[in-house]
């Protein structure tokens, strides 16, 4: 392949929350919707894999990496309109980013995810959720890439969102943008809502770790209660494997203490499975996506 800023065998363990992740075959980073547009033309016409990289939470890369083309994301325009109430953003802006922006604006209705190391893109294709709110909810439209090379505008609908689910999931679209509708907000109540959740988030999960965020979907069509609480109640805070355990703090993460490798992520998710599905008798998926597996 012959394209401008075209990298071969780069480590992704830095562009991972979990700092895990052995080389991308090829790897190039994007600015613009038609550097991404090329990037995918010139892997399709090469008959290489190709896959978009975002923020790089609820993620784990193999420790053998990834074959094929890596696109790093970095669309990062953001356009308001006040007077509709919406905001389109490309789909490298950082959530956060996008978040404070809209709070300067007077908006509100994304504050939920505040404090999650996601980019636009990986929000919408995982569907970000937290406390009972998510991207589905203010979601009004995505401009995508198809696999035949056409940009076309993607409604709420046609996302097909679930829980953590997303037709982007399934169907292999490049999300270019996003656009959110969202409602008028009062900054003070704004800005204290955001700090309240910032400091929860803070109080409650390793967000200072290497780490990737929760590993497990809460198994609601199961049982009621949440996966962390699941874990917590067997006693698995703190289990290792090598440079990967358990948080102490929250069951429902797995940190790198150090030099964890993929593997024994691997197992380790494995084992907490096994003992979730032996002695509570429920199935844990995960919410984590695997990448070179």
């Amino acid at each position: 392949m012959t394209i401008p800023g075209l990298q071969k065998d780069v480590i992704l363990a830095p562009y991972t929350t979990f700092k895990i992740g052995g080389p991308a075959e090829y790897f190039i980073v994007v600015k613009n919707s038609e550097e991404l547009s090329a990037a995918v033309a010139e892997a399709s016409s090469a008959n290489l894999p190709w896959h978009i990289l975002g923020g790089g939470s609820d993620l784990l890369v193999a420790d053998a990496g990834v074959k094929g083309l890596v696109i790093k994301s970095e669309l990062r325009d953001i356009i308001f309109d006040e007077k509709l109430r919406q905001v389109r953003a490309g789909s490298g802006v950082q959530i956060n980013a996008l978040i404070n922006q809209c709070f300067r604006h007077g908006l509100t209705g994304l504050e939920f995810a505040i404090g999650v190391p996601a980019t636009v893109g990986g929000a919408v294709w995982a569907n970000l959720g937290a406390r009972g709110s998510e991207i589905a909810d203010v979601l009004l439209s995505a401009t995508v890439l198809t696999p035949t090379g056409q940009v076309i505008e993607m409604s709420q609908a046609d996302c097909q969102f679930s829980y953590r689910e997303s037709i982007f999931k399934h169907e292999q679209y490049a999300i270019l943008e996003a656009t959110f509708q969202l409602a008028s907000g009062d900054v003070v109540t704004m800005q204290n809502k955001i700090k309240e959740l910032a400091a929860i988030r803070k109080d409650t999960q390793d967000v200072s770790q290497q780490c990737a965020g929760c590993v497990f979907r809460n198994p609601a069509e199961q049982t009621d209660i949440a996966a962390a609480k699941l874990i917590d109640d067997l006693g698995l805070k703190g289990m290792r494997i090598g440079g990967a355990q358990v948080s102490d703090r929250h069951a429902n993460f797995i940190i790198n203490t150090g030099g964890a490798t993929a593997d024994e992520v691997v197992q380790l998710i494995s084992y907490v499975k096994q003992q979730v599905r032996d002695k509570a008798g429920v199935q844990l998926m995960e919410e984590i996506e695997y990448l070179g597996f």
